[in-house]
C-alpha cells in the first residue's frame, strides 16, 4: 500500500486514442502526435511543481519552451513488487499544455507507460484505422504518493463500469475526478489528499484507491420493529457530539478491498448512440446535458449481473440518472419481459409500476428485435 498525495487525471479523446494507437504509415506528412497533453488551463506549472514535490530521482530542467521533468513512473497492477519501473519524460511542449512523451504504440522511440499498453489489459481499438474507437470515459491517471513514487493507472467512467474505488459514496474528495456527470472527453484536473486519506493498492487494476476509514464507535442509526426509522432523540448523547475532548484519541485505520466486474462499456456506448442519449422511460424529462451538448444518460441491468444477468444487449436499458435510482431504490413491481408488447413499426414498450404509478419503458425497433423470440 501506498498513501495517496496527489492525482493527475485526463479523459481521453477519440483523437487522443487514435494517435497513440495509429499503426505506421496512417499519415502521409509523417509519424503524427505521439504525446497526451494535459492543458495548463486545468493543471497549471505550479500545480505539476507541486505534484513532483518531493518525488525520488526526478530530474527538472527548463528548456525553452518551458519547465520538463524525468522520473520513475510505476504501473498499477503491473509493477506489483514496487521495483520495477520505467524512466518517463513530461515536458510543457508550447504554452498551454504539458505532455507526457513517446505514448504512440507503433514508433521506434515508443514508451507507452505499462499500465497504459493493450498487453496490460489498456483498451485496445477493434480497427486502429478508425478516428472513432476511443471508449466512452476513458480516464488515465498519475499518482504521486508520500512515498516519492508516481504511478499510472486507468478506468472507464462510462456510467455502468465500476469506479475504482471501493464504495463510491465514500469518497467526495475524488468527486471532481470520479463524479461521471462532469466528465467530458478532454477533461482533466488535479487532485490533492492529506497523508492518510486515501491508500493505493498497487496490486489492483481494478480497485486501487481505498478510502482510510476509522473504527470509532459512533451511535447507528437503528430500524424499528415497524420497519420505520428510529430518530427519537437522546438528549445526554446529542450532548456528547459538542464534547471538546471528542476527536482527540488517534483513530484506528483499517483497510477494505472488494472485487469488481469490468462491463462492456462498447454495448453500453452503441446503445447511447441508437436512443440519442434519451431516457427510455421518460425522453427528455428530467434530462440535462453534459458540457460538451451530449445528453447525460446511465445504463440498467434489468437483471443485475450479481443475480445470474447478462451484460447483454436485451438485459440493458438507457435511463435517465434519476430513474436510474428509481429502479433501484423505488418500490418497483417485478418486471416481467415476457409481457413487453411489440408494436408494427418494429418498437415495443413494457408497463412498470414504480411507487403504484404506472410508467412504460420503450425499445427502439433494432433493440427491441432481440426479443421476438423469447
Amino acid at each position: 500500500m501506498r498513501s495517496v498525495r496527489k492525482i493527475v487525471f485526463r479523459n481521453l479523446t477519440d483523437a487522443d486514442f487514435f494517435n497513440i494507437n495509429k499503426p505506421r504509415g496512417t499519415e502521409a506528412s509523417g509519424g503524427g502526435q505521439a504525446y497526451i497533453d494535459f492543458p495548463v488551463r486545468s493543471i497549471s506549472i505550479n500545480n505539476w511543481h507541486d505534484f513532483f514535490d518531493g518525488t525520488s530521482a526526478l530530474k527538472e530542467t527548463e528548456a525553452t519552451q518551458g519547465q520538463s521533468w524525468e522520473f520513475p513512473i510505476f504501473s498499477i497492477g503491473v509493477n506489483t513488487d514496487g521495483n520495477t519501473k520505467q524512466e518517463l519524460k513530461i515536458y510543457q511542449r508550447r504554452a498551454a499544455s504539458v505532455s507526457i512523451t513517446s505514448q504512440k504504440i507503433y514508433s521506434n522511440r515508443a514508451n507507452r507507460i505499462d499500465a497504459w499498453n493493450p498487453v496490460n489489459k489498456f483498451p485496445k481499438p477493434f480497427d486502429n484505422t478508425d478516428r472513432n474507437q476511443c471508449p466512452e470515459g476513458l480516464i488515465v491517471y498519475l499518482v504521486s504518493t508520500f512515498e516519492g513514487e508516481v504511478w499510472a493507472g486507468w478506468y472507464l467512467n462510462d456510467g455502468t463500469t465500476p469506479l475504482p474505488v471501493d464504495n463510491i459514496e465514500d469518497y467526495e474528495p475524488m468527486a471532481g475526478m470520479l463524479s461521471n456527470a462532469i466528465i467530458e472527453d478532454g477533461h482533466s484536473g488535479m487532485l490533492s489528499f492529506n497523508e492518510g486519506e486515501i491508500a493505493l493498492d498497487i496490486s489492483s487494476i481494478e480497485t486501487p484507491f481505498i478510502l482510510q476509514k476509522t473504527t470509532e464507535e459512533t451511535k447507528s442509526v437503528t430500524i424499528a420493529d415497524n420497519g420505520g426509522v428510529d430518530d427519537s432523540i437522546d438528549e445526554e448523547e446529542i450532548d456528547q457530539l459538542f464534547d471538546k475532548d471528542i476527536g482527540k484519541t488517534k483513530p484506528i485505520v483499517t483497510e477494505e478491498i472488494v472485487k469488481v466486474r469490468k462491463r462492456n462499456s462498447k454495448i453500453v456506448k452503441e446503445l447511447k448512440k441508437l436512443y440519442k442519449h434519451k431516457c427510455q422511460v421518460t425522453g427528455d424529462e428530467f434530462a440535462f446535458n453534459k458540457k460538451n451538448g451530449v445528453g447525460y444518460t446511465e445504463a440498467h441491468h434489468l437483471i443485475p449481473l450479481g443475480d445470474g444477468g447478462y451484460d447483454r444487449p436485451e438485459n440493458l436499458v438507457i435511463l435517465n440518472p434519476l430513474v436510474h435510482k428509481w429502479f433501484h431504490y423505488a418500490d418497483i413491481e417485478d418486471i416481467n419481459l415476457n409481457n413487453i408488447k411489440h408494436l408494427d413499426d418494429g418498437s415495443a414498450e413494457l408497463d412498470i409500476v414504480v411507487n403504484k404509478e404506472t410508467y412504460t419503458i420503450y425499445w427502439h425497433a433494432q433493440h427491441a428485435d432481440l426479443f421476438k423470440d423469447k
